[in-house]
C-alpha cells in the first residue's frame, strides 16, 4: 500500500478532487483543504494521470496562487497577552472559523537562527524552524516569533509586511507569533539596488579604497556561507549605508597544519596554565566556529578536557579512552570542515559581483500575500 496527505491552495476543493477518483483508493478523508489517503501501489500511476486531469479541467490548466488573507493589521506594540485573550475569545476555530490572521507592516526580522529539530530519543529530523524577533517603529521593544519549515536566509533583509497568527509557548512559557507569510514591504526601496549598494573591493589595499560621500559598511572577513553576507546586508539597510565587500584573497594552510596548530596551543595551554578566548582561537586559525567546535571534539577525543569558564576556555590533559579509529575519525571530520571552508572562501573571493547581487535580492520572497481589515 502507498499512503500519503496533502494541503490545499484556496478555490482548490482537495476533498471533491480526492472523491472522484475513491474507486482507485483504499481509503481516504479530509476537508477543502486537507485530505489523506491509502492507495495499492498498483493503482498509484492511474491515480496520478487522473487527479492531475481533473485539477488541469477545474483550473483551465493555469494554478491559482496561493493567497493568505488578515483579518486585523496589528503594530509589535499590540501583540501582547491582552490582544492574545481577545483573539481567544473567538475560539473553537477550525474549519469554519480560522484562526485569526494578523498583518503587520513595515517590519523588521533581528536575532535570526534555524535549526532542525529533534525527535523524542534526541536525534535530529529533517524538519527546519527558523526563530526570530520582530520589530517595528510601534515601540522599543522586539518580539519573539518562529517560522516552520523555512530557513533564516527566507526572511527578507529590508523591512517588510508580514502575516501571523498569536500564540502562546506552553514550553517556553512566553508569547510569541507565528509567521504564516512574508513578502519585502510595498512601499520599501530595494536594498540592494538603491539603498544599500553593493561595493566590491575584494583584494584592494585600504589606500586603494575610492572615496564616496557616505562612510560604507566594510566587510573584510571573507564569509564562508550566503547567510553571513545576509547578516551584513540586514545591518547595511538599517544603518542606511552602502556594504562594501573588502576581504583579500586568503593565505590557506594545510587542513592538517591547521590541525597541528590547534593541537600545539591546546598544549602550550595545558603546560602553562593559562586560559584563551574562543575568539582568539578563531584570530589564530582563521576558521569558523562552526569548525573551531569540530577541532575542539576532536580534541576530546585525543584526551583534552576543555572547561568553560566565564569567557575563557580552560585546557588540561586527560588519557584518552578512544580508540585510534575513533580519534582518527573525529581529526577527519575537523579537517573535511577546513577544507570546505576554504572551497567556500575561494568561491566568495572569485564569484561576479553580479551574482552576489542577484542572490541577496531576495528574488525568491515575492509571495502574494493580500490583507481585509
Amino acid at each position: 500500500m502507498a499512503r500519503g496527505s496533502a494541503r490545499s491552495v484556496n478555490s482548490v476543493d482537495l476533498y471533491k478532487l480526492v472523491k472522484a477518483q475513491e474507486h482507485l483508493l483504499h481509503r481516504f478523508g479530509g476537508h477543502p483543504f486537507a485530505a489523506g489517503l491509502s492507495i495499492s501501489v498498483e493503482n498509484l500511476d492511474l491515480f496520478t494521470q487522473a487527479i492531475n486531469q481533473q485539477l488541469r479541467q477545474i483550473t483551465g490548466g493555469t494554478m491559482p496562487k496561493p493567497k493568505v488573507e488578515a483579518d486585523l493589521v496589528v503594530t509589535v506594540a499590540d501583540l501582547s497577552k491582552e490582544l492574545f485573550l481577545e483573539l481567544k475569545l473567538l475560539e473553537p476555530c477550525g474549519m469554519g472559523n480560522p484562526v485569526p490572521k494578523l498583518l503587520i507592516k513595515n517590519c523588521w526580522f533581528e536575532n535570526t537562527w534555524h535549526r532542525n529539530q529533534q525527535d523524542a530519543k534526541g536525534k535530529k529530523i529533517q524538519y527546519i524552524k527558523t526563530e526570530f524577533s520582530i520589530r517595528d517603529s510601534s515601540c522599543k521593544n522586539n518580539f519573539p516569533g518562529i517560522w516552520w519549515g523555512h530557513y533564516k536566509d527566507e526572511l527578507p533583509p529590508q523591512k517588510s509586511d508580514c502575516i501571523v497568527e498569536l500564540d502562546y509557548n506552553t514550553f517556553k512559557r512566553r508569547y510569541e507569533i507565528r509567521l504564516i507569510a512574508v513578502r519585502p514591504a510595498i512601499n520599501e526601496i530595494n536594498p540592494v539596488s538603491e539603498c544599500s549598494s553593493i561595493l566590491d573591493w575584494r583584494n584592494l589595499s585600504p589606500n586603494k579604497y575610492p572615496s564616496l560621500s557616505e562612510s560604507p559598511l566594510v566587510l573584510k572577513e571573507c564569509p564562508t556561507r550566503w547567510d553571513d553576507l545576509q547578516v551584513w546586508l540586514r545591518r547595511s539597510f538599517h544603518k542606511q549605508q552602502p556594504l562594501a565587500l573588502a576581504w583579500s584573497k586568503p593565505n590557506f594552510q594545510a587542513p592538517r597544519e591547521i590541525w597541528l596548530k590547534l593541537v600545539g596551543i591546546a598544549k602550550y595551554l595545558c603546560r602553562t596554565n593559562q586560559a584563551a578566548t574562543r575568539i582568539q582561537f578563531l584570530e589564530k586559525l582563521s576558521i569558523s566556529n562552526q569548525t573551531l567546535y569540530l577541532g575542539f571534539q576532536a580534541l576530546k577525543a585525543l584526551g583534552f578536557k576543555i572547561k568553560s569558564q566565564e569567557n575563557y576556555l580552560i585546557f588540561s590533559p586527560i588519557d584518552s579512552k578512544n580508540s585510534t579509529h575513533q580519534i582518527e575519525a573525529a581529526i577527519d571530520k575537523f579537517t573535511a570542515a577546513v577544507k570546505e571552508e576554504e572551497f567556500q572562501k575561494n568561491y566568495f573571493n572569485e564569484v561576479p559581483i553580479s551574482i552576489i547581487n542577484f542572490h541577496l535580492k531576495g528574488v525568491d520572497h515575492q509571495l502574494s500575500v493580500s490583507s481585509e481589515q
